[in-house]
């Protein structure tokens, strides 16, 4: 590491719009199934499908912006305050924890690695992004 590697400033984190391309992508991944089942957030058993679905995407954005741990710890747990915890800060802090637990498990990987490329297939955009999102409800029906 050079003397000016110092004096280099830091690429700017648009952290606004990553916020709001995961917003979407879930309100979109999310649509369907909870057409089906309304109480679907309430079904325990299907949280490790539906987190680590979107922490396969988050992982997907964590790789195209270059984020450092600690960038995407701070922007996963305001994504998860905004969309599952409805603000509430020991809620996030509970799903947080238990995102980062079952991230962990090996059958949670599979769900991660559908995430992942949904998010990616989403935001190449074109004539099949808008069919990405549907990853989620083919998890859940599996």
């Amino acid at each position: 590491m050079g003397l000016f590697d110092f004096l280099k400033k830091k690429e700017t984190i648009p952290y606004e719009k990553i916020a709001e391309q995961l917003d979407v992508f879930t309100k979109e991944s999310l649509a369907m199934p909870k057409m089906n089942n309304p109480f679907l957030l309430d079904d325990k058993t299907k949280h490790p499908m539906l987190f680590g679905y979107f922490m396969g995407a988050m992982e997907y954005l964590t790789q195209a912006y270059r984020l450092n741990e600690k960038d995407t710890d701070a922007i996963y747990t305001k994504y998860l305050s905004r969309n599952f915890a409805d603000h509430d800060e020991e809620q996030t802090r509970e799903l947080f924890n238990y995102s980062k637990e079952i991230s962990q498990a090996e059958h949670v990987s599979r769900y991660m690695v559908v995430g992942n490329l949904a998010m990616k297939k989403w935001e190449a955009g074109g004539p099949m992004a808008k069919y990405a999102p549907m990853g989620l409800i083919r998890l859940l029906n599996d």
